[in-house]
């Protein structure tokens, strides 16, 4: 029983450890991070954070690859019976953010800025990009006789528009505007999939 409690513990550590990760990372970039700064925010010592984390590019491979996962598994498992309900479905996994997704997105952004001159983080984020495509092309052949190539370009032209309103959501939180926008974004690509 004292073992369980220990394991508790320290999950409950290391989720402090990765919050107060990502809110740094959030406000400063992924350069911003250091393991004096988790431990200040985190009001835990930097011997803990070392303990569950050999470094501080332990932390962020965690966050990384549990970003990654955040990205891809709701689109695998999707169940939306049309094709409007599904594209209308990612639409809101940018403008309906809880602040806690939003913190999450902007993260994933660092992440994006760091790829540019970061091999490893830049080659994971293309496999996951390559994993979403492929998932948002599963599900678009669910509604649709396309061929695969056709759908993997519709799919690719859907991560993309994501992206570019996931920034401006987080820019001007006005999700009535994005709201709209999408709406007419979702009928431009009912027509592309006719």
């Amino acid at each position: 029983m004292e073992k369980d409690q220990r394991i508790i513990k320290g999950n409950e550590t290391k989720k402090h450890i990765i919050n107060a990760s990502m809110k740094i990372i959030s406000e400063e970039g992924i350069e911003g991070l250091s393991a004096k700064k988790v431990a200040d925010l985190s009001k835990i010592s930097k011997s803990t954070i070392f303990h569950h984390y050999s470094s501080v590019e332990g932390i962020l491979d965690e966050i990384f690859k549990s970003m990654l996962s955040y990205l891809v598994e709701p689109i695998k498992a999707q169940k939306a019976p049309a094709l409007e309900d599904f594209l209308f479905s990612l639409g809101e996994s940018i403008y309906s953010l809880s602040d806690e997704d939003k913190l999450t997105y902007s993260v994933l952004l660092n992440f994006y800025i760091s790829c540019l001159h970061n091999k490893k983080y830049r080659s994971a984020l293309i496999k996951a990009k390559e994993e979403m495509i492929d998932a948002i092309a599963d599900q678009l052949s669910r509604y649709t006789s396309q061929k695969r190539k056709s759908l993997l370009s519709i799919a690719e032209m859907i991560i993309m528009t994501l992206d570019g309103y996931g920034l401006h959501f987080l820019l001007d939180s006005d999700s009535n505007t994005v709201k709209e926008i999408w709406a007419l974004q979702v009928k431009s690509w009912q027509a592309l999939l006719e």
